[in-house]
């Protein structure tokens, strides 16, 4: 994979007379489009008298239906490109003169021969199509009839057989298309290192009495992975934890090339992202356990995965995790200038970067009126300095009314209610009411695990506290990944980041949520994601770069 690449251009949507107007050169807004790494879905839009309008700029299609009275409809054409690449036709579009009307076409032929009979307006290329089928791939047909031009996926990804049953004929193919494109990534904990989890390395030296600062202590000593060290028999002396060490070794995430070996494994399997958890310590003025996220901006093969950023303002362990208002513009600053401008953070389909809320009790006073206030720096210092429009998605659990604290929509991870209830079948089984209660504009999560029995007696002190589910099994990971594709195959949201996908988590080893490949099962993790939700980046999980 290569990182996206600027371009001093966007798409506008102009009126000339009554009709749409997609003019070849474009005017610039002051948000500079790009040429996207991912795909981007075929969107499909109908005005009042059901006349489609099909683009992948969801600029235009914003302003078709605010300004026009279209209606956006949920994706169902597949995924195309915004730019040319090896082996690739271009799909052109054209508009009638004088009545309403849009076609596309993949052929040049057709494409100058209408636009020179007078009757159609050449518009520019839609978006870029493989010429020739592939394993992954669908064929994209056009369809015309009485009522004008229709397009559609071949069977099984598409139903064209309601067009030709209402009159329309199959006039030929556009090419070959994703027909889904699921974007998925994993929430990254950066603390696997010396400078983090001071509670785990002094209960290390209290509990296991290590002779060395050991950010490992319990997960090691469960895991059995270290010859050097006791395995723990204490409360579960029969369970299995040889899970619990990492393929790549019990490692140091401030070493650059752990990032870098975490990066090949993610995407080789498929992964698109990793979310970093981002803490802030008020009392120093300064971000907080940063050492992975560091790592990862340093690393080499970087460019192989976007990333994002998921603001913590814990209000808890002391307060130092809190974000006080009056360093509201110092964060921002951190926030856009360190990270949101690097060319390979996350975005949306539509561009914009993606700012994930994991806690905001702790931003202010974690009224709605403070929460919004630091959301609101933070979009003010974007646009001054990138130029774009921030995409801000909170916390499901947070329970937030989004408008009040200036959210664009919400995301889940670990759903609270269903950790607690300490049932993994139960979490497959409501994982999708879960998706349903999500806002228009949701990314839809898969949880590995949740179980925190390593984290005793450190961090979890009383037997009675400690958190796990008993019923976890690979079979039902596999249905919540599948949960995950169906919900968004048969999705009526038409949001911009309808097809992306959180996993919790990466490398979460203290409480159980990891997908990282592990000593006892590899790639099993990842190889069910990539199964599952279609991954088709990488040629394969590599479990030990």
């Amino acid at each position: 994979m290569t990182g996206r690449l600027a371009v001093a251009a966007s798409m506008v949507l102009l009126v000339v007379g009554a009709q749409l107007y997609w003019p070849r050169a474009e005017a610039t807004t002051g948000m500079a489009a790009e040429v996207r790494r991912d795909p981007l879905p075929l969107l499909q839009l109908e005005n009042g008298a059901g006349t489609p309008l099909w683009t992948l700029s969801r600029a235009e299609a914003d302003a078709a239906v605010a300004r026009h009275g279209f209606r956006l409809l949920p994706n169902r054409l597949g995924y195309l490109r915004d730019a040319a690449f090896s082996g690739s036709q271009p799909v052109y579009r054209l508009t009638r003169v004088g009545a309403e009307g849009w076609l596309l076409t993949a052929s040049t032929s057709e494409r100058d021969a209408l636009a020179a009979s007078g009757r159609f307006r050449y518009e520019g290329v839609v978006g870029h199509a493989a010429a020739r089928p592939a394993a992954g791939l669908a064929l994209l047909s056009r369809f015309s009839g009485p009522a004008g031009w229709r397009v559609s996926l071949e069977a099984p990804h598409g139903n064209p057989d309601e067009l030709l049953a209402k009159g329309f004929k199959r006039d030929g193919p556009l090419g070959y298309v994703h027909p889904q494109w699921n974007r998925v990534g994993a929430l990254y904990f950066g603390t696997w290192n010396a400078g983090s989890n001071a509670r785990t390395i002094h209960g290390g030296y209290d509990f296991y009495k290590r002779t060395y600062p050991d950010w490992w202590a319990g997960v090691r000593d469960y895991s059995g992975g270290d010859p050097s060290v006791p395995v723990y028999r204490g409360q579960w002396p029969d369970d299995d934890f040889s899970d619990r060490e990492p393929a790549i070794g019990f490692y140091d995430d401030a070493q650059v090339s752990t990032v870098e070996k975490h990066i090949t494994q993610a995407s080789s399997a498929g992964l698109d992202y990793f979310t970093f958890y981002w803490y802030w310590n008020q009392a120093e003025r300064t971000e907080r356990h940063a050492a992975g996220l560091r790592s990862f901006l340093r690393a080499g093969n970087r460019d192989a995965l976007d990333f994002g950023l998921s603001v913590c303002a814990h209000s808890w362990d002391g307060g130092i995790l809190k974000i006080p208002t009056d360093q509201y513009g110092l964060v921002a600053g951190v926030l856009v200038d360190d990270y949101l401008a690097q060319p390979n953070y996350l975005r949306a389909n539509d561009g914009r970067p993606i700012l994930w809320l994991c806690d905001t009790r702790g931003m202010g006073a974690g009224t709605a009126a403070d929460v919004k206030a630091f959301v609101d720096t933070v979009r003010v210092r974007a646009r001054a300095t990138l130029g774009t429009e921030l995409l801000v998605l909170a916390h499901q659990d947070l329970g937030l009314v989004l408008g009040n604290v200036g959210a664009d929509g919400n995301y889940c991870a670990a759903p609270y209610a269903a950790v607690q209830a300490g049932s993994y079948a139960a979490y497959v089984q409501g994982q999708r009411a879960t998706f349903q209660r999500g806002a228009a504009t949701y990314v839809r999560c898969v949880m590995s695990d949740f179980d925190e029995r390593p984290r005793y007696p450190i961090l979890v002190p009383n037997v009675a506290d400690v958190t796990w589910m008993p019923d976890q099994t690979f079979d039902l990971f596999t249905q919540a990944a599948r949960n995950a594709a169906v919900d968004i195959a048969q999705s009526s949201r038409t949001s911009v980041v309808d097809n992306l996908v959180l996993v919790y988590a990466w490398n979460e080893w203290h409480e159980g949520g990891y997908v990282e490949p592990n000593a006892r099962d590899g790639c099993r993790y990842l190889d069910i994601l990539r199964q599952e939700l279609m991954l088709s980046g990488g040629s394969g999980c590599v479990a030990r770069p």
